[in-house]
C-alpha cells in the first residue's frame, strides 16, 4: 500500500464517519435524559475521529510535496 492510498482510505473513513454522525444528529430531537447525553456523547467521538483521519489524510497526502 502506498502513501497515497492509505491518504484515500483516510479520507474514505472522514466521510464514513461524518455520514455516522450526521445520520445520528435528527434523533436530538426525540431523546431526552441520559439517552440524549448518550448520543451528543457518541456524535462528539465521531466527529472527533472523523477530524483525526481528515487531518492524517491531509498529513499523507502532502508527504511527497515537502521539499
Amino acid at each position: 500500500m502506498t502513501i497515497d492510498e492509505l491518504a484515500r482510505e483516510y479520507e474514505n473513513q472522514y466521510k464514513i464517519l461524518s455520514a455516522k454522525a450526521k445520520g445520528l444528529t435528527p434523533l436530538l430531537c426525540v431523546k431526552r435524559g441520559k439517552d440524549l447525553y448518550l448520543l451528543r456523547k457518541k456524535i462528539m467521538i465521531y466527529n472527533e475521529m472523523a477530524c483525526e483521519c481528515r487531518y492524517i489524510a491531509s498529513i499523507l497526502s502532502g508527504y511527497y510535496e515537502e521539499d
